[in-house]
């Protein structure tokens, strides 16, 4: 029973902390522009236990019981959600998105190079 109480008090402590509130947090205003944070919530966490009827040793007698637990909580700031004159924006913060962003963002640039690349080779092929 002692393992599952020890699970039990981790379950509603992550429930505690991974509220919407966590995830998004109070709105900021800033010149007349409301700013939203915005935050990825990774957690892990794990328990165990057991018991034992006998002596191991001679000298050592009795019955034991054992429980324990750990978690982990991560909390990364990813974006902002900015409202200005009722236009939203979501603004990206560093991490691994951002370089997706970045990447995405160069796509019409290298599409444009490999069709002029096509073209130049079509040229020359006549």
């Amino acid at each position: 029973m002692v393992v599952q109480d020890v699970l039990k008090q981790m379950a509603e402590d992550i429930k505690r902390f991974t509220k919407t509130e966590t995830i998004f947090g109070e709105p900021i205003e800033v010149q007349g522009n409301s700013i939203i944070p915005i935050c990825k919530v990774a957690i892990g966490y794990g328990g165990g236990g057991g018991e034992g009827d006998g002596p191991a040793e001679p000298k050592i007698g009795g019955k034991g019981t054992g429980a324990g637990g750990g978690a982990g909580l991560r909390i990364d700031p990813v974006a902002l959600i900015v409202a200005t004159d009722g236009k939203i924006s979501v603004i990206q913060i560093g991490g691994p998105e951002s370089k997706v962003g970045s990447l995405l963002d160069k796509i019409p640039d290298l599409v444009e190079r490999m069709r002029t690349a096509k073209a130049k080779d079509s040229k020359s092929e006549e």
